[in-house]
């Protein structure tokens, strides 16, 4: 009868320091202070993002193009006929002349709807909304 008490035993002691186990592990997988009104929550922020418009077919693609403040906008032209990314108002967008396969970058510091032509092709129209 010793025998099975110890064995009895053994077993007890192994499900108590499992269940310990298990119940540390899950905890431990938890912020520690998520239940204080004083904890930080974490911001989701991936920063910056970079846009590409391409400048194909005498167009700008895409016309329209939702961004945020700090996002980088780069132009490249595909075509090969020169173009430009030039502001209808204003001086947020003045690109050179680009020819073949060059690029114009910029990064939008502010808030706002920035429309924009190509200064040779006037049928060429495109807007940038920052938010």
């Amino acid at each position: 009868m010793t025998k099975a008490v110890l064995v009895i035993s053994i077993v007890i002691v192994l499900l108590i320091a499992g269940g310990l186990i298990y119940y540390f592990s899950a905890s431990s997988s938890q912020s520690p202070d998520t239940n204080t009104d004083d904890a930080v929550k974490p911001v989701n922020y991936s920063g910056p993002i970079q846009h590409s418009i391409e400048i194909s077919g005498f167009a700008f693609s895409p016309t329209t193009l939702n961004i945020k403040v700090g996002d980088r906008v780069t132009w490249t032209n595909m075509d090969s006929a020169p173009h430009t990314v030039t502001s209808d108002s204003g001086s947020e967008l003045v690109s050179s002349t680009l020819d073949q396969r060059q690029s114009y970058s910029h990064t939008f510091s502010q808030p706002g709807t920035f429309t924009y032509h190509c200064r040779f092709h006037s049928s060429m129209r495109a807007t940038i909304i920052v938010q």
